[in-house]
């Protein structure tokens, strides 16, 4: 499915709650400078430090609630870099590791050092998430993930790397295990226009990514998905009043999960 421009009421409490997309703002958590940084760090909240599109304000939420039925479990996060549903997924008891090589999209370098900040927010959080700097398949994990989410970080990798990447989910995933995705639909590109790539990266086939996962969809509306059959930009367009549209860039959030065999 695509993120829709009106959030239920349940994503609207769970952003209250975790101050999210963006965290408190500086001036609201100023007054509390006597806190110490953690202290005032920890109002601010965890999606207070990386900037994040306009559509988040829908995926993490999303993103959240498709783990909901999981006990405190290992979770894989793939390119979380130092946004705040990592600290979230931690502080609600689950062991939490982020891989990530910190690699320009298109910002620019980041402004401060990536582990050091990182390990700055886990004690700000109260909390243990374990950061690789690589990517996924540099990293060899003795054991296994009930879950592994991706925000908005497919769309960034070319076609090869995509491959990697999901081959690699495959190996760390327990059977039964929840595969968690959102991804850019970038309307200045194919299947809307001429473009193949922009700035960003490109929009990659979601039929193509399942295929290569080869697991059943539990999550997801092919209709709204790039590269099924079911998909019809032409339709899409015709709804664009019903989804979010990043503000920065002009994209869209597709929503999927898909679920391992056994377990």
């Amino acid at each position: 499915m695509l993120a829709r421009r009106e959030l239920p009421d349940q994503y609207a409490q769970w952003n209250r709650a975790w101050a999210a997309p963006y965290g408190r703002p500086e001036w609201a958590v100023a007054p509390l400078r006597l806190l110490g940084r953690h202290g005032v760090r920890r109002v601010r909240g965890p999606f207070g430090f990386q900037t994040n599109s306009t559509t988040r304000i829908y995926e993490y939420p999303w993103a959240y609630y498709q783990l909901a039925g999981l006990g405190p479990s290992r979770i894989l996060e793939i390119g979380g870099a130092l946004s705040g549903l990592q600290f979230v997924l931690a502080r609600n008891g689950h062991e939490v590791h982020n891989v990530d090589p910190f690699v320009d999209y298109g910002h620019g370098d980041y402004a401060v050092d990536p582990i050091a900040e990182h390990a700055s927010l886990n004690r700000a959080f109260r909390t243990n998430v374990v950061l690789h700097r690589s990517t996924l398949p540099e990293v060899k994990f003795a054991n296994s993930f009930s879950a592994v989410i991706c925000v908005s970080t497919l769309e960034h990798l070319p076609p090869h790397d995509i491959e990697v990447a999901l081959a690699a989910i495959k190996d760390v995933l327990v059977p039964g295990g929840l595969v968690v995705l959102t991804i850019d639909l970038f309307l200045d590109l194919v299947p809307f226009c001429s473009c193949r790539k922009n700035m960003w990266g490109i929009n990659a086939s979601v039929a193509w990514i399942g295929d290569l996962l080869g697991y059943e969809m539990v999550a997801g509306d092919k209709a709204e998905l790039y590269g099924y059959q079911e998909f019809s930009a032409d339709r899409i367009m015709s709804r664009l009043g019903e989804f979010a549209i990043n503000t920065g860039y002009p994209a869209m959030a597709q929503l999927v999960s898909f679920r391992a065999p056994g377990g």
